[in-house]
């Protein structure tokens, strides 16, 4: 799980909800809003199944978001998209989707790093499980639950997903990328997930791109190209404080993020510093710290599975990919997660 960027809610979703929770039975597609996997896991949802309300959440609202999900009246389909657990929230969790599965079908769909023991209860629930850490969730949506004959287009919306997840390489997605030009999957990638990021705050927006990726490339949508060029602008304008700031110790580097979101500057710090394992970028958010983690080659622990333990050890939550992981922290514990992390990084090596 990647708990990266600020957190802004409006009240777009909650007024969809009431007015569409009038009809007799309802599909609802909960999924995450922080990056193109989420997006698009939640545009192929609602193109395999139209009539489908979409509720976006991230990691520090997910069971807010899920508890208004399983209370819309005559819920009959309820699909979580990429979401992740950590050890902070499962018991909630659980509690919340045992309750759902009771009256409603529930397809849980995600490749972040998740116990057998969560697999087993999820699967106790009756619920429908499709998971896999090979490809992202965008790939297994296409892969499990669209049919051979929706037009191309939608498999390449789902290899964006994974190219932003640096999951390109993998079997399907390589698959599906290997038939076009390689610029111009970079070049819409890239289009897609910096709108995202620049909208973060605007709930409004990722919804209507929700709806609009059924129908365009992001290149087509209006506002994408605008909202990508500003993001861009905001990472020039760091690129210097970034390498004046950064702090090297023992083969990680970290940096607390201003003006940008955490897991945009720990990319960045990964790609400055090539010889490090893990590049860990954090931001204050109230009393809280939003940390991103990238693991290089060189790291040899799986980031999801350690962020998660550590996190969960200083009274925090976190989890998700081998390579890109993400936590939400008490802000006075932030220098000790640096330290737990070094020290696992490094014993494993």
């Amino acid at each position: 799980m990647i708990i990266d960027d600020d957190v802004y809610v409006d009240t777009a979703t909650t007024l969809y909800i009431g007015w569409i929770s009038n009809l007799v039975m309802v599909n609802v597609c909960l999924s995450h809003k922080e990056d193109p996997d989420g997006i698009v896991s939640a545009s192929l949802i609602k193109y395999a199944y139209p009539n489908t309300i979409v509720i976006l959440a991230d990691y520090s609202d997910l069971l807010e978001r899920l508890e208004e999900a399983v209370r819309i009246e005559g819920l009959d389909h309820l699909f979580i998209c990429d979401m992740g657990l950590s050890k902070a929230n499962e018991e909630r969790f659980f509690k919340v989707v045992e309750e759902a599965s009771k009256r409603s079908r529930i397809t849980y769909i995600d490749h972040h790093h998740l116990e057998e023991s969560s697999k087993d209860r999820l699967r106790g629930y009756g619920v429908e499980l499709i998971h896999s850490i090979a490809e992202c969730t965008s790939i297994l949506i296409y892969h499990n639950l669209l049919n051979e004959n929706i037009p191309s287009r939608f498999a390449l919306l789902a290899g964006l997903a994974a190219v932003i997840d640096e999951m390109g390489d993998r079997e399907i997605a390589g698959m599906i990328l290997k038939s076009y030009d390689k610029h111009f999957v970079e070049f819409e990638a890239t289009l897609l997930a910096y709108a995202i990021y620049q909208n973060q705050h605007r709930e409004e927006f990722l919804l209507t791109l929700v709806d609009r990726l059924v129908e365009d490339m992001p290149h087509a949508i209006d506002g994408v190209l605008e909202s990508a060029k500003e993001y861009a602008q905001k990472i020039t304008n760091n690129i210097s404080v970034i390498e004046n700031s950064a702090r090297k110790d023992d083969g990680i580097v970290y940096i607390q993020a201003l003006d940008l979101p955490a897991s945009t500057v720990a990319n960045m710090l990964l790609a400055m510093y090539k010889s490090t394992k893990v590049a860990i970028a954090y931001k204050q958010r109230g009393d809280k710290m939003v940390v991103s983690l990238r693991g290089s080659n060189l790291c040899k622990l799986h980031l999801g599975k350690l962020t998660n333990d550590v996190a969960s050890e200083l009274g925090g939550s976190g989890g998700g990919h081998e390579k890109a992981s993400g936590a939400m922290l008490p802000k006075d514990s932030i220098d000790i997660f640096i330290e737990r992390v070094k020290g696992f990084i490094n014993s494993s090596t």
